[in-house]
């Protein structure tokens, strides 16, 4: 096969060179000023994608690292709209090079983890295992202290150790971090890239809401099948070597900017209604306990036998809601799988040869050719017609200890719109607060957000899929309890494998295909971490033709296959928590007739956050994660202009010019916590 195109690879790289010509003499000087991400407007900037950036992150990077001009690194920062060297209070995210991970100060950990504690992202280009170990470790030991100092910082907040310090507490954010790099490691691994020379990923960036990870420029083994003349089929197989360019890092940063900016975005519109009081779906109530987020390529073959390489065209994300039920004793894993294959559409001009855009080459109409229409070793070839998403097959899995039971999963099969509803436990509203709720609607917690995964009595889970495209059928099937779903276009372009008509291609398989899967999983007496085993195999299918017949031409990707995601472990212990408050000045003695009065303004201005006794939920009973974000938000509230004004001038008509408020427990395994408020300055 690769012969007979000899001569069609001359007719390609005249059409190349003449669009390239096209687009250099083409080029004005605000289209240069649109790919520059900088803003500037020189149109023989070198630095420059040659790509029209539709995606810009827009928050404050520190980058500290120095990157080669086509890594995917400088691609980034060219994306960026705020860039310094170091490190400071307004600093939203951190971009370095896994190799200069352990060149940097120790104290630039401690500053990354308050960073990522305040909602923001940690980013690393190129790194390998040890350097995601080391991220691991650093932020680990860090992210503890930085917890308590953005709480104190404000010198409201005042901490006392516990008589009894146990050796059981868990740091939810150190535990996530551990989780994710050994998730990333475990995909490198299976994907061959074991080695302490290879990288991970071409880049993984950490934030509180999730992280994403971008698989690396390397060797990919690309196979493809063809039926001849004879009717055999015909199997090839290929390495595929890393194509590092501007451009084609320049979309790797789009997918990552692309990303950012959602997180971001749900970050500073994040409302503090977290409360599971029965109400409602667990999937509506609470952000996911985690999200992964994978990129890849998506590859096929053009009409002159050539790769054609879509950066980032495949993308799965898996959003993982965990809670507990504290009365049945039982987890919950919601877990929700989208999987999108970017073909890239019907482009018309230079577009259309352009992988980076599509992977869709035409012809548009029925029965037309391509232009590149001649005769070599007695065969007249007339074109190739391609390519477009023809199938693919998901899964999920869940694996680990307990009685573990598949409660439902959507869709079920072929096009139809389906909701349900999974019970997890009584229908009632429960006055405890889990995680955290503030009275504050629209308040950004500052630190924490180990709530998202909380445990419940009285909530149940939702799902609901709408109808899929209509020339795309899907077939759900259960072994055990995984979830097997299989989706198919109904109709192939080509009629018969004998003669030159043919049908084109449906629209809807040459754009953007996304799959929506959901599953949800009951544990009884869970114990442990529980594993997510997922598989998503995406398979592009081509046409290429002769004079004589049109000939099937499948390519299959490079595959998600067998990824396994260690789980956030949900909150199965409950605490109990006591709140008073004192009068730590002198005399204070007189105030025992105003402490009932101003306890009253208290929880008639904060109800959500003043209560006598509150069960809070945990990892372990001697874990005190949820308590810290209430006291930290306990304090931004009392402090706020808007929201606590109104609560010291109550105590001022009382005569009271300084309260605190504490929060303690009876058994002697947690530190006591309190807000100092002054009602006058």
């Amino acid at each position: 096969m690769i012969m007979k195109t000899k001569k069609r690879n001359y007719i390609f790289l005249a059409v190349l060179m003449m669009g390239i010509a096209t687009m250099m003499t083409g080029c004005a000087k605000e289209d240069i000023a649109s790919n520059d991400n900088g803003g500037g407007t020189n149109p023989t900037d070198m630095n420059v994608d040659e790509l029209n950036v539709k995606v810009t992150a827009d928050m404050p990077t520190a980058v500290l690292s120095s990157f080669d001009e086509n890594s995917m690194g400088a691609a980034l920062v060219r994306r960026l709209s705020n860039t310094t060297t170091s490190l400071d209070e307004n600093t939203k995210m951190v971009l370095i090079k896994g190799e200069d991970i352990k060149n940097r100060p120790i104290t630039e950990w401690f500053q990354a983890a308050k960073i990522y504690l305040k909602g923001g992202f940690i980013a690393v280009e190129k790194p390998r295992n040890a350097h995601m170990v080391e991220v691991a470790e650093q932020l680990s030991t860090k992210l503890e202290q930085a917890t308590v100092e953005l709480m104190t910082q404000s010198g409201h907040v005042t901490i006392t150790p516990p008589k009894q310090q146990s050796g059981n507490a868990i740091n939810s954010d150190a535990a996530r971090i551990n989780a994710r790099v050994a998730n990333i490691a475990a995909i490198a691994g299976r994907r061959g890239a074991a080695s302490g020379t290879d990288a991970v990923a071409e880049m993984v960036i950490f934030s509180p809401r999730g992280y994403y990870q971008c698989e690396p420029h390397q060797g990919v083994l690309v196979s493809s099948s063809y039926t001849d003349k004879d009717g055999k089929e015909v199997v090839q197989e290929e390495i595929h070597n890393p194509d590092y360019t501007k451009r084609s890092s320049g979309c790797l940063a789009d997918g990552a900017a692309m990303w950012l900016n959602t997180k971001n975005a749900q970050t500073t519109t994040n409302k503090a209604t977290n409360r599971a009081d029965g109400q409602g779906a667990i999937n509506e109530l609470m952000s996911a306990s985690e999200e992964h987020y994978y990129q890849r390529n998506l590859w096929a073959y053009d009409w002159n036998s050539q790769d054609r390489k879509k950066p980032n065209g495949f993308t799965e994300t898996i959003r993982v809601w965990g809670s507990h039920n504290m009365k049945t004793n039982k987890d919950y894993y919601f877990v929700e799988q989208k999987a999108l294959s970017a073909v890239g559409g019907q482009q018309e001009g230079d577009a259309r040869f352009d992988a980076n855009k599509t992977l869709y080459v035409g012809p548009y109409k029925e029965n037309e050719w391509m232009d590149a229409s001649y005769d070599y070793d007695g065969v007249h070839y007339t074109g190739y017609y391609g390519a477009y998403w023809h199938d693919g097959t998901y899964s999920l899995n869940l694996v680990g200890s307990g009685t573990i039971k598949l409660e439902d999963a959507l869709p079920t099969t072929d096009n139809n719109t389906t909701s349900t509803s999974i019970a997890v436990g009584e229908t009632h509203s429960e006055t405890s607060t889990v995680g955290v709720s503030m009275g504050m609607v629209g308040f950004n917690p500052s630190v924490g957000l180990n709530y998202s995964h909380g445990w419940t009595d009285g909530t149940s889970y939702t799902m609901t899929t709408t109808t899929n495209t209509k020339e795309i059928a899907v077939q759900k099937n259960t072994e055990a309890n995984k979830v097997i779903w299989k989706y198919q276009i109904g109709q192939t372009p080509y009629a018969d494998m004998d003669t030159d008509k043919h049908r084109l291609a449906p629209a809807a398989v040459t754009t953007d295909v996304n799959m929506d899967n959901q599953a949800c999983w009951s544990v009884e007496n869970p114990e442990g971490e529980y594993t997510l085993e997922v598989t998503s195999n995406s398979y592009i299918q081509s046409l290429w033709s002769n004079r004589d017949n049109w000939r099937c031409h499948n390519v299959v990707s490079p595959s998600t296959e067998n990824n396994k995601y260690k789980l956030i472990v949900p909150n199965r212990a409950v605490q109990t928590w006591h709140m008073d408050v004192t009068f730590p000045e002198i005399g204070q003695e007189g105030h025992e007739g105003q402490k009932g009065l101003l306890t009253q303004y208290l929880k008639e201005q904060f109800p959500d956050l003043y209560q006598t006794k509150q069960s809070l939920a945990d990892k372990t009973a001697e874990s005190e994660n949820t308590i810290k974000i209430l006291v930290n938000q306990a304090d931004y509230l009392l402090h706020n202009t808007d929201g606590g004004q109104t609560l010291r001038e109550y105590a001022l008509d009382l005569g009271i010019s300084q309260y605190t408020i504490k929060w303690f427990t009876t058994d002697d395994k947690h530190s006591v916590y309190t807000v100092d408020v002054k009602a006058k300055e």
